[in-house]
């Protein structure tokens, strides 16, 4: 179950943040949009995340897009499949979400490594 995890010594939290287009409830919620990661640090694996959205439904949904995938490594994958699967008003701001953690992913692990 969500929340009930604890994670183990090689992950790393990372969010990536963005705003939704127009009128939409995330914005009335929270301001703005974002998405937490919890990766493993050395191979950029998604082992869990969590969505700024209203719905439960949509944040399983889009978990489904992202868990089991590594950041940066499948973009490409992500990207293709956050494009021709989810149709709902606040794709741009997953995809810039996206990004915005990849970039700190990469920000962070290059500071611990290089």
């Amino acid at each position: 179950m969500p929340g009930d995890e604890f994670y183990s010594d090689d992950t790393i939290l990372v969010v990536g943040n963005s705003q939704t287009s127009g009128y939409n409830p995330i914005n009335q919620q929270f301001g703005s949009f974002f998405i937490t990661f919890i990766l493993l640090r050395e191979t950029g694996e998604i082992v869990d995340c969590a969505v700024s959205v209203t719905r439960e439904i949509t944040e399983r949904f889009i978990r489904g897009l992202f868990i089991g995938r590594r950041m940066g490594a499948d973009e490409a994958r992500i990207l293709s499949d956050v494009q021709g699967r989810y149709f709902g008003s606040s794709q741009k701001a997953i995809i810039a979400a996206y990004r915005d953690a990849a970039k700190r992913f990469r920000e962070v692990t290059s500071q611990t490594t290089g």
